[in-house]
């Protein structure tokens, strides 16, 4: 599980390996409610790719600005007419 604090601006990272790269890619990260619980296709925000990883800049002055709770972000591709969806982790904004 990862921490940012409140105050923060930094990157989130989704890993999707070389064969991804180069493919339009999203990032979302939503409350975590339910483990079953996944975004909504507005949840989703543009992302950048960084080597194999997905990246997308959150956090005081972007698009993303979470208030302190626990999150899961989750990451999207669009390949042709495949669109896989990975959770990939726990996000913790705040106090952990």
């Amino acid at each position: 599980m990862a921490y940012m604090a409140a105050s923060s601006k930094e990157d989130v990272y989704v890993a999707w390996g070389s064969e991804a790269v180069g493919l339009p890619v999203q990032i979302a990260i939503i409350p975590c409610v339910s483990p079953e619980d996944e975004p909504a296709d507005g949840d989703y925000h543009d992302a950048t790719w960084d080597g194999s990883e997905a990246r997308l800049l959150i956090g005081a002055g972007t698009d993303v600005v979470l208030t302190p709770g626990q999150y899961v972000v989750w990451g999207r591709l669009t390949a042709g007419t495949r669109r896989p969806v990975r959770r990939s982790g726990l996000l913790t904004i705040g106090t952990p």
